[in-house]
């Protein structure tokens, strides 16, 4: 990765290749602004080529509000991440998480409404605020993978990595996309201490002269970037990490993700996102087919589970600090079992 960093570009922009084998620059083709048919919003999103880093990264944002008001958002809720694995003590516990998201979001519509669209927008309003902070001055820019893990990594008997794959859609970005450790266990998994150190320490040994402030600004840009991408079903933590190291709320005492829901409550309240809110609405599903809809899911034996979705509904609208995430899941299978640790409350 050091070796790449040493071909510099004075724009963003992305490499094409003609059937003559020979090379070009264009528009930046990032999957941030084309995957997920986002090359087919109606929004006309701005694609450069880009001559500085704020510019791009203001696209970006734009791609994650524009396709929060106009495509699918299935199957992420912003504040109700994807259950994963090494939450839960067992198999059967991931499981009947899993299930239990699953009812949540299947009262009401939630993940095709305009209350989970408008927390996207919002959450796009505040990756606006911190644009200054995780962009720079530099009009240096450099090649960086768009999806590397270990798929795409080939090493040899000895562990020395021969080659890596899969370079469509490579863009050259500001040099903290390059410098950000490689999530090789999972796009959404922060990479550990050990690996970012190790990270940083070989990129270190062949160029010396990344500062701190750049090694900082590569860890928020690994979350920004994840967040604007909307693949991950962790949104919420890695905008809540991402916000973290940004204004530096201190590792010792971070927000609770509570916190954050009060936050984007206050931001909705304002006059513009009233109306935002206003318009999403106008795509929202009648009472009518909310209940249609309802019936498919929960047919059959599924009452008890119904009664219990839509209790969970009415607290997280009467609450806005309300977070669907593995500690209310957990909650709740602690509560049918008997006395609940304190532990996981």
């Amino acid at each position: 990765m050091s070796h790449v960093s040493q071909a510099p570009f004075n724009k963003i922009e992305t490499l094409f290749e003609d059937d003559n084998g020979c090379f070009s620059v264009g528009e930046c083709l990032s999957p941030v602004l084309t995957w997920q048919s986002r090359d087919a919003l109606e929004t006309d999103i701005e694609q450069g080529p880009f001559a500085e880093e704020s510019s791009y990264l203001q696209s970006l944002i734009s791609a994650l509000t524009s396709h929060a008001e106009e495509l699918p958002l299935t199957p992420y809720l912003f504040f109700s991440p994807l259950p994963k694995p090494a939450d839960y003590p067992t198999w059967d516990s991931f499981r009947a998480a899993t299930d239990r998201r699953g009812d949540f979001i299947g009262v009401c519509d939630k993940l095709e409404g305009s209350k989970n669209r408008l927390d996207y927008c919002i959450a796009g309003q505040l990756l606006e605020e911190m644009v200054p902070r995780l962009s720079s001055d530099s009009t240096a820019f450099t090649i960086s993978h768009p999806d590397l893990h270990t798929g795409n990594i080939f090493v040899d008997e000895d562990l020395n990595i021969t080659s890596i794959i899969d370079w469509g859609s490579a863009t050259a970005g500001p040099v903290t996309e390059l410098l950000a450790t490689p999530g090789l266990a999972s796009s959404s998994k922060l990479p550990s201490v050990a690996l970012t150190a190790t990270f940083q320490a070989g990129f270190s040994q062949e160029s010396p002269n990344v500062s701190r402030d750049m090694w900082e600004r590569a860890e928020m840009m690994w979350c920004f970037s994840r967040v604007v991408r909307l693949l991950s079903g962790q949104d919420l933590p890695l905008f809540q990490r991402l916000y973290n190291l940004v204004y530096k709320t201190g590792v010792e005492n971070p927000p609770n993700s509570r916190d954050y829901g009060w936050l984007f409550h206050q931001r909705a309240m304002t006059p513009s996102n009233k109306q935002l809110l206003s318009k999403l609405r106008e795509d929202d599903l009648t009472d009518d087919e909310v209940k249609e809809r309802e019936k498919v899911v929960f047919s059959g034996n599924k009452l008890d589970r119904l009664a219990v979705a839509r209790k969970l509904t009415v607290m997280s609208e009467m609450n806005p600090g309300f977070i669907g995430d593995r500690r209310l899941w957990r909650w709740i299978e602690g509560a049918l079992k008997g006395p609940i640790a304190v532990s996981d409350r």
